[in-house]
């Protein structure tokens, strides 16, 4: 994956050359976590972390030699672990939507004898985050990495080549659906947002199951909505 550490450097080099914006606040990057037992099914993508592993600024993100210290780390957060993804295994966030839907759609459409956590891969929209408050990435911190951030998600996509998207990020998709170019999406009803193949892969783009079930869909009825739209792309002819 050498092309998806230079993205992650120049996502790096755009934090940094907003620092006076941005601040001396500790801040975090996600690099996209995969099961072990991952083979082309679902990728996950989620808002951004809300805590995370290490802190840095994005002053400091200005040193080359620091830059891929921060890369070298985000890479292997869990050195202990022999399955990345099996950190979720026994975690308080296991249960909340946003795992739950994960679980349940990973098991739905891409069974098999592997836990489901080693199956499914992970990434979000805004790989780096503030780490000093448990929210999403706003103001300059969220604007300068919007390009190079989806300059990242598609290079991963084309390294990974999942055979499900999951984009469940709520309202900060919409910018990604242009630098994506995934306008030719077809539309659908809320809580998805839109549905359709692309570029090889099946994606379902829908709000945040955590937003989802503040308004009635919970992760059992959003999953199943999800996984329904999942096996209907499945089973439409190729284009």
């Amino acid at each position: 994956m050498s092309e998806l550490v230079d993205r992650a450097d120049e996502l790096l080099k755009a934090v940094a050359a907003s620092a006076d914006a941005i601040g001396n606040r500790p801040l975090t990057l996600h690099w996209p976590t995969i099961g072990s037992a991952f083979d082309r099914g679902v990728l996950v993508v989620g808002q951004a972390v809300f805590g995370w592993m290490g802190n840095w600024s994005a002053q400091e993100a200005r040193d080359s030699a620091i830059r891929g210290q921060i890369i070298a780390d985000a890479q292997n957060p869990f050195p202990d672990l022999t399955d990345p993804m099996a950190w979720i295994d026994g975690h308080r966030v296991r249960t909340s939507p946003f795992w739950s839907v994960a679980r349940q759609v990973t098991d739905a459409v891409t069974p098999g004898e592997a836990p489901w956590f080693s199956r499914v891969a992970w990434a979000n929209l805004y790989p780096v985050a503030p780490n000093d408050v448990k929210a999403n990435p706003a103001g300059a911190l969220l604007q300068v990495q919007t390009d190079p951030a989806a300059q990242f998600l598609s290079t991963l996509i084309a390294d990974i080549e999942p055979r499900f998207v999951l984009v469940v990020g709520g309202p900060y998709v919409w910018p990604f659906v242009e630098l994506l170019r995934l306008e030719t999406l077809e539309h659908a009803s809320p809580p998805l947002y839109r549905v359709s193949r692309h570029g090889g892969s099946r994606w379902i783009i829908g709000m945040h199951p955590g937003g989802a079930s503040r308004r009635g869909w919970g992760p059992t009825k959003y999953s199943e909505l999800l996984i329904s739209a999942a096996r209907t792309l499945d089973e439409a002819p190729s284009e």
